[in-house]
């Protein structure tokens, strides 16, 4: 009986420890959220403008979630944009002509929380 009681604290400890590794990068604020919920609703064409086009994701269960993906000429992401209720809530990621992210602003209700340029 004394092992058992060791063996379930330590497995506890263990399984604590795992935790506090991971949390970190799941508390990423600009770590784009899961988007298998979501659903391409519109594209719309950059008609001469700075972007080619740009494609609206809607959640299949809250609709008043959407996100926006903005593609450059050359067909790369140029930023990603969160909405809740047609207001910026969340992330917006903006990436360079490498692709790779540039910058993060965080929204909440359409106001900006953080910003947050990210170093290639």
């Amino acid at each position: 009986m004394k092992y058992y009681i060791s063996i379930t604290i330590v497995a506890l400890f263990s399984c604590y420890a795992c935790q506090q590794t991971t949390t970190p990068a799941s508390n990423d604020p600009y770590a784009l959220a899961d988007t298998s919920d979501y659903k391409l609703t519109e594209t719309l064409q950059g008609q001469g403008g700075v972007y080619a086009r740009t494609e609206v994701y809607t959640h299949n269960k809250d609709t008043t979630r959407s996100y926006v993906k903005v593609f450059s000429y050359n067909q790369q992401v140029a930023a990603i944009q969160f909405y809740k209720s047609n207001k910026k809530d969340g992330p917006t990621i903006t990436f360079n002509e490498k692709g790779q992210r540039q910058l993060g602003t965080y929204y909440r209700n359409d106001t900006v929380i953080d910003m947050h340029p990210f170093n290639q």
